[in-house]
């Protein structure tokens, strides 16, 4: 039996707030990238606060969010209809700039795996695709750019504050 890697508030903030600086550190900013938020339901706090911060010049870093396949599902006809959709309505934002694929738990590496072969592949995007996870499991296929923690999906099971039942917000 795995034990819970659980991830308070707290923890999930700090971790943001980590990564948001590593990435301007590395140049990354509102003229020159665009947050992809994959997973949008576990996803959207950290893309929307590296939004935020990657701010500049009083301008917020342009973004939108895509759906995947969770790890028990696959890429069907669904998912991928539906990331066309998602990148050929957005892709006046994408080209030009750095992307910045960003997701809170890469467990297996397959949705990005999937998602930059994808943009390479059939969109013909040649931009920098980095790939950002705020947690990321060792044995992983994928290795992302910039990571907050690593942890073992053998041991442990990632779960989020929110997963869990909360009767009050703490």
């Amino acid at each position: 039996m795995r034990n819970i890697k659980f991830v308070d508030s707290k923890k999930e903030f700090e971790l943001i707030d980590k990564i948001g600086k590593e990435l301007i550190q590395s140049g990354y900013n509102a003229s020159n990238s665009i947050i992809i938020t994959v997973s949008t339901d576990y996803s959207s706090i950290i893309g929307q606060i590296l939004r935020h911060q990657l701010s500049h010049a009083g301008e917020i870093v342009d973004g939108f969010g895509i759906d995947v396949p969770y790890p028990d599902e696959q890429w069907d006809e669904i998912y991928r209809t539906k990331l066309a959709a998602d990148l050929q309505n957005n892709s006046k934002n994408v080209y030009g700039k750095n992307i910045l694929l960003v997701e809170a738990g890469v467990i297996r590496g397959s949705n990005y795996e999937y998602v930059v072969n994808y943009m390479n592949k059939w969109l013909g995007i040649n931009n920098n695709i980095i790939t950002v996870a705020m947690f990321e499991n060792i044995s992983s296929k994928w290795e992302s750019d910039f990571v907050g923690e690593y942890y073992d999906d053998t041991f442990e099971d990632l779960t989020f504050w929110w997963e869990r039942e909360n009767k009050h917000w703490k």
